[in-house]
């Protein structure tokens, strides 16, 4: 497992751009017809939440 630190303005930068980001990306996979595509949209959307979910469970 990797560690990265951040300050309380970084993480907080990075939980909006990652809220902004995934609001995108399920609006692509959900406009995608490739299955392939929407199940590598779906994964990384899992991902991502998760890590925001986690940033949100630090107070900043």
């Amino acid at each position: 497992m990797s560690v990265l630190e951040l300050g309380a303005k970084e993480a907080a930068t990075l939980a909006t751009a990652l809220e902004s980001y995934l609001d995108e990306l399920a609006t692509e996979r959900v406009g995608t017809d490739n299955r392939e595509l929407h199940g590598e949209l779906k994964e990384q959307e899992a991902i991502l939440g998760e890590i925001l979910e986690r940033l949100k469970a630090v107070k900043f």
